[in-house]
């Protein structure tokens, strides 16, 4: 991939940040050793975090505003402050972890939070689709990180979705004209 072909990547996440439906890209970036600019001039130990929107199908680089180059690790996604937009928090190396606050647009999005009765409690490994995009349960993250159990899902411009959970005991729930923009838990039957 030409964004990131000279850069090490550490704490990587495809999740929708614009809710447009299309899953975006963010990765925490720095170079494993602190003097590779010795070996190599063309490469850097800190470098700035990569965000790229996904236009459909095709990766643009974002400008993180007022980001300068760290030493970025772990990384874990979930919507912090409650307005339906993915957040990031990414650990530094010898530094503070940074909050990344997804202000939001005007997509329309749902958060689902699953509550299992014969599979295990938190509904992990199972797989939920909404209105075509599949995601699936469990807070599996990247180096170091645990990401929101919750899964969010953009919607665009739809105002509802139509929900299947296929729960790890093998049941196919199934929820037609889900209001968008609320987090809904769901239960096993």
């Amino acid at each position: 991939m030409a964004l990131s072909s000279r850069s090490s990547g550490w704490g990587v996440g495809w999740r929708d940040f614009d809710n447009d439906g299309w899953k975006d890209l963010f990765a925490a970036q720095s170079h494993v050793m602190d003097n590779i600019d010795r070996m190599d001039p063309a490469l850097r130990y800190k470098e700035v975090p990569l965000l790229a929107r996904n236009v459909e199908g095709k990766l643009e680089r974002i400008e993180i505003q007022g980001m300068e180059a760290v030493a970025g690790r772990g990384a874990a996604f979930g919507d912090i402050d409650g307005n339906g937009s993915i957040d990031v928090v990414m650990a530094v190396l010898g530094d503070r972890p940074l909050i990344f606050r997804n202000a939001g647009n005007g997509n329309h999005w749902l958060i689902i939070s699953l509550v299992g009765s014969r599979s295990n409690r938190d509904g992990f490994g199972a797989k939920i689709t909404v209105n075509g995009q599949s995601g699936y349960a469990t807070s599996a993250g990247s180096y170091l990180s645990a990401n929101d159990k919750r899964l969010h899902f953009g919607l665009g411009g739809a105002r509802e979705a139509r929900v299947e959970i296929r729960w790890p005991s093998g049941r196919i729930q199934a929820l037609e004209r889900v209001s968008a923009d609320q987090v809904l838990t769901v239960r096993e039957p």
